[in-house]
């Protein structure tokens, strides 16, 4: 602005006539400069409408996990709620009903355990099988025989997200969700012919060996995702291609800052979010109900106290982080690799230290990492990659257990760009 108005009395400096001067200075000041300031206020929204789109699919949609016990969690907590409503609920067995699992299913669940260790050690345990304990009554005391298994029902919700995320265009990004894959479950194989349906059992108590120092279960996950049934807001609107409807749903209750997605998207167009609504275009053409995932936003509360930190998949707010994956610019460079690590914050557990590129054998080694999106994996990965992408770390921080998941959350979000690799990390 100051350069142009230089420019405008350098021109007006060079009118002799002083009518003539005048007459040019009210024009310019009556029409150029107010065109000229128009101009720039509707270039200053611009570039704020762009910053805030490409904020769209990078911090809106981040995604926040942690666990707690469940004495302790506040089901009016603004932010956070489980992520299976059926973990509030107290376990109580039931003989017939444990029976009847064992006849149809094969087994029977006597209980989920949060596992306080290293993600190689949780492998060690799995490998194990079978595994001996006792059965308590108000009869008496009985040994039983259980098998140890991989609990999959919270990864299974980090699935069907990814699938609602997909179905409402939003760009996929890993849930940093370390503890989800620390819950083991323990099932009964056979239930003791001693027990009848007139006991009443008190506890079920798997021997869990040299694992059972930190073996906990009382511990739930809980995650920035609330399930809601909304109804639409009035009737739907015909569109223009006289095939589609536009239907409203009213978000004023719960607040235009959090992210709504739907997750009912049989013969749905497009999902958009204006103020306190949702527009919903469709070929539904009758008023319904909506099934609503809501992505919460907002800040833990200092008096907010957790066992274990929280986890979230957000990277860090800059300009070329929101633009590159605006733009879905891929990372070709060591130093783009490095930042890109670094973007999401997590170099109080591990420091990225480099990469190697090696063959596709590994020589028996294990892996010291998993792919945290297991699910999308076929589609974007071709079986015969011919080279292993090996990401090194350097171990920061106290929290040991954990450092083997997140390099496996950073690992996969690695895996997603370079679908030519194996991409695998190790700690060095």
């Amino acid at each position: 602005m100051a350069d142009m108005e230089e420019m405008i009395k350098e021109e007006i400096s060079r009118i002799s006539g002083l009518q003539e001067r005048v007459v040019f200075k009210d024009i310019v000041e009556r029409l150029f400069l107010s065109l000229y300031e128009t101009n720039q206020e509707m270039y200053r929204e611009l570039e704020s409408r762009i910053m805030d789109d490409l904020v769209f699919d990078l911090n809106r949609y981040q995604i926040t996990v942690g666990i707690v016990e469940r004495a302790y969690l506040d089901p009016s907590h603004h932010l956070l709620s489980p992520i299976r409503e059926e973990d509030m609920a107290v376990s109580s067995y039931d003989v017939l009903e444990m029976r009847r699992r064992m006849e149809e299913e094969g087994r029977s669940l006597a209980g989920t355990y949060f596992m306080e260790y290293d993600y190689l050690e949780i492998q060690k345990f799995l490998e194990k099988g079978k595994i001996g304990g006792r059965i308590y009554t108000d009869a008496g005391d009985y040994p039983a025989e259980f098998r140890v298994g991989r609990n999959e029902a919270y990864l299974q919700e980090i699935n069907h997200l990814y699938e609602v995320f997909v179905s409402n265009g939003v760009p996929w990004q890993t849930v940093n969700a370390p503890y989800l894959y620390k819950f083991v479950n323990v099932y009964l194989e056979k239930l003791p012919e001693e027990i009848t349906p007139a006991q009443k059992i008190l506890k079920i108590e798997p021997d869990l060996e040299e694992f059972a120092q930190r073996a906990y279960d009382n511990y739930i996950p809980i995650w920035n995702v609330w399930k809601l049934t909304m109804d639409s807001v009035g009737f739907p609107v015909p569109c223009e291609d006289h095939k589609s409807y536009e239907h409203a749903i009213s978000i004023r209750e719960y607040g235009s800052e959090h992210v709504y997605l739907i997750d009912d998207t049989a013969h749905i167009y497009s999902v958009r979010q204006r103020e306190n609504r949702l527009i919903v275009m469709g070929e539904e053409a009758e008023a319904r109900k909506w099934q609503v995932y809501m992505i919460r936003n907002g800040a833990i509360r200092r008096f907010d106290r957790y066992t274990y930190p929280l986890m979230t998949n957000q990277r860090k707010d800059e300009f070329l982080e929101r633009f590159g994956r605006r733009q879905g610019r891929r990372v070709r460079t060591e130093g783009e690799l490095s930042r890109f690590i670094g973007s999401f914050g997590m170099e109080d557990y591990v420091v990225y230290e480099g990469y190697e590129i090696l063959d596709r054998e590994n020589r028996g080694e294990a892996s010291e990492t998993y792919a945290m999106n297991g699910f999308i994996l076929d589609e974007i990965r071709d079986r015969d990659y011919g080279k292993r992408l090996v990401l090194l770390f350097r171990k920061k921080g106290a929290a040991t257990f954990l450092l083997r998941d997140i390099m496996s959350f950073l690992v996969s979000e690695v895996q997603l760009m370079y679908s030519e690799y194996r991409c695998e990390g190790r700690l060095v």
